[in-house]
């Protein structure tokens, strides 16, 4: 039976992952097992008060649009904006953003850029960068560009975990048609693991593989998975053709 691909991200992600392998000749699933929401209480300061914008993920996007009427008010277009990987920019460039950074390998990859951006003799103090953000962070900025650059945190999206697994991806994974599952944060790992053993499926892991974005992320998926693939470099790019090749040598036998 044709082995599938499982991607757990959160709906519009893991829809462009099934895209993006079906390309490759890779049949592939998404099963979210978070959903994002945006925060409506979160308070947007005056774009004079920030230096400029932080985004590591699209879902911080559309959080911070959520605060803006869905429009980038005047004053916060020309801002720097940094933003993790080119689905990021894109959508960033889009909302009328027009200096636009882009970074890969997480929220780790833009601190070079932001560094080298706020050179060593221009430390910020009146002026922090502003980090829209998710209320739970698998890495903290704040903490990476210190003391050289001030983060301002503004949690304005919670990934909130799924109420019902996808039934077609628990069928696939009961009928051991999964090869193997991508995992893209330590969360998720987690949760789709909790899921696993929450419908008594908690022994199909000896028949799937795991395709992981960090050893950190490997770890929070627990241990007897049939094989395991970790990421150098934890980018989209680099686990969906992680997915590709193990698909693709698992079906020739190579």
């Amino acid at each position: 039976m044709t082995d599938l691909i499982l991607t757990v991200r959160p709906a519009a992600d893991a829809a462009a992952d099934v895209e993006a392998l079906g390309r490759r000749g890779v049949p592939a699933m998404a099963a979210p097992v978070m959903t994002a929401t945006c925060l409506d209480e979160a308070v947007l300061p005056a774009a004079g008060s920030v230096s400029g914008l932080i985004f590591t993920s699209r879902h911080a996007i559309s959080g911070f649009l959520a605060l803006c009427g869905s429009v980038v008010p005047p004053g916060w277009a020309d801002l720097p904006v940094f933003a993790v990987g080119r689905a990021s920019g894109r959508v960033a460039r889009d909302a009328g953003f027009s200096d636009v950074t882009i970074g890969s390998g997480g929220g780790s990859g833009l601190v070079p850029l932001i560094l080298a951006r706020f050179p060593a003799h221009r430390v910020i103090t009146g002026a922090p960068l502003l980090w829209p953000c998710a209320v739970n962070r698998g890495f903290d900025m704040k903490a990476a560009l210190a003391p050289r650059v001030d983060v301002t945190l503004l949690p304005v999206y919670e990934m909130k975990p799924v109420t019902a697994f996808d039934g077609r991806a628990l069928a696939a994974i009961d009928q051991r048609r999964v090869g193997a599952v991508i995992l893209m944060s330590a969360r998720s790992a987690s949760l789709f693991r909790d899921m696993l053993v929450r419908h008594d499926l908690g022994a199909r892991v000896t028949d799937m593989a795991l395709i992981a974005g960090s050893a950190t992320i490997a770890s929070s998926a627990g241990s007897g998975w049939k094989e395991q693939f970790v990421a150098r470099r934890s980018t989209r790019a680099r686990l969906l053709a992680i997915a590709a090749l193990f698909y693709h040598r698992r079906m020739t036998g190579c």
